[in-house]
């Protein structure tokens, strides 16, 4: 960990050579503030305002939620994605051959703990001012707690145990000693810190800011990995209830930024652009085309009586000479600046048929009825809701395997369910990520995971 904890701070302490620190409305209608590390930058509200915009960056960037590392990592090693490029550190994950020393590993892991260590200085500084209103210095702060939150939780279901940092880094042997928390710790860990702030987070839903209904969603997701069905009923049934959110078509969910079903979402442009776009287009779109959906998921989505609508998830460029070469469709625009669906409404209604479905006094007909939402609104036949307890649970995994078939949510679906081994074929010890063998070299305090 001390190569981790010394490639955050090399990141953080270059807070000289970023020149803007204005606040703005939208985090990215202007370069953020991502390299905040010292009393002399966050010192009003501005400037606070500007270092959780690079929080946000933060989550955005390449190697998390921008497209190149995390999410690449996680798609692969699902059966809905593919590798069809030539980068072999991603056939990597497509055949469950990751190793500690796989680059893409180590991208991941520096990127996400940079977004933790951002927001830690955003909540540490911001708690500092003194002349900012009251409301305003608790919403930053809950902001970038929210963002943090969800940083821990994307670690620990990715690695498994993992340390849990929530001071400012100042210099490289200032966590020595931090031993691993147990991912499902680390999950109650974000719980208590999600619930700990959510009164002071905006009622407002713009988006692309962490508003109250997207610290919700995120509760909602984290008590469906606890197994807290009835938690995790309660918070999806509150974001299905904000009149803010509904399902619109696919078309829509396809085709315009901040979708009605939008319930977060990280905004791109021209100045700050996606990676997932030109990896997912194909060169003929100008893209590289690294990565598209599986031949699998390709024929779920293209049976009018399971992907319906969800059909448009993929386009099928397939010649004679190169058979079976189909391109995804969530990412597609030419300038790259197709924002990243974080939360989205169509989650809140399967995640609340799940626990409906695993609960200790099952609601199967309330499961099937919020499964039949979602599968009404792609034009697919409702399901029979007389399916049993254990059929209607396989219903909800293969919902959405198809509902989000080329968003990162299938790996995850299958590793929490305790279903990644007899579907993917892996050893147990696959469904964790290794961690970074240089950081596992340069630290003692850090424990590789089983096997690797």
């Amino acid at each position: 960990m001390k190569k981790m904890k010394q490639h955050i701070i090399s990141s953080i302490l270059v807070s000289g050579l970023f020149v803007s620190l204005t606040a703005c409305s939208d985090f990215l209608s202007q370069e953020p503030a991502n390299y905040i590390s010292d009393d002399a930058v966050i010192k009003d509200e501005s400037s606070a305002k500007s270092a959780l915009n690079g929080v946000y960056h933060r989550l955005g960037a390449s190697a998390y939620y921008g497209g190149r590392y995390f999410d690449a990592g996680v798609n692969l090693a699902s059966d809905n994605v593919t590798w069809t490029g030539s980068l072999n550190f991603y056939y990597d994950f497509d055949t469950h051959q990751y190793s500690a020393e796989n680059q893409l590993l180590s991208y991941a892991w520096y990127g996400i703990y940079a977004t933790v260590n951002q927001a830690n200085q955003v909540i540490e500084k911001t708690h500092e001012l003194t002349a900012i209103p009251d409301n305003e210095r608790r919403r930053i702060i809950a902001e970038a707690t929210v963002l943090r939150s969800l940083a821990f939780f994307d670690l620990a279901r990715t690695w498994g145990n993992i340390p849990i940092v929530k001071s400012a880094t100042h210099s490289p042997t200032q966590f020595d000693g931090v031993k691993q928390t147990e991912a499902k710790e680390v999950y109650k860990d974000v719980v208590n810190d999600i619930t700990g702030v959510l009164d002071d987070l905006s009622e407002i839903n713009d988006k692309v800011h962490v508003s109250r209904s997207v610290a919700e969603a995120l509760l909602a997701r984290v008590y469906l990995y606890l197994s807290e069905w009835n938690k995790a009923e309660e918070y999806a049934t509150r974001v299905i209830n904000n009149k803010s959110y509904s399902l619109g078509s696919i078309n829509d969910l396809l085709s315009s930024k901040q979708s009605q079903e939008s319930v977060f979402e990280l905004a791109y442009s021209s100045s700050f652009t996606n990676d997932q776009s030109a990896y997912w287009r194909s060169p003929n779109d100008g893209g590289r085309h690294e990565w598209g959906p599986s031949k699998e998921i390709v024929q779920l989505l293209a049976d009018p009586s399971i992907g319906g609508d969800r059909n448009a998830f993929f386009t099928d460029q397939s010649s004679a000479q190169v058979p079976d070469y189909y391109v995804g469709t969530l990412y597609h625009r030419p300038a790259a600046d197709d924002n990243v669906i974080i939360f989205r409404l169509a989650e809140a209604w399967l995640i609340r048929a799940e626990a409906r479905a695993k609960k200790q006094n099952p609601d199967i007909e309330g499961a099937i009825a919020d499964i039949n939402t979602v599968r009404v609104r792609s034009h697919v036949v409702p399901l029979d809701a007389s399916l049993s307890q254990k059929a209607a649970i396989q219903a909800i995994e293969d919902e959405n395997r198809v509902e989000f078939a080329i968003e990162p949510h299938r790996w995850f679906d299958l590793v929490r369910t305790g279903r990644a081994v007899a579907v993917l074929g892996i050893k147990e010890h696959q469904q964790l990520f290794p961690i970074p063998y240089n950081d596992i070299e340069a630290d003692k305090d850090l424990v590789q995971n089983p096997n690797y």
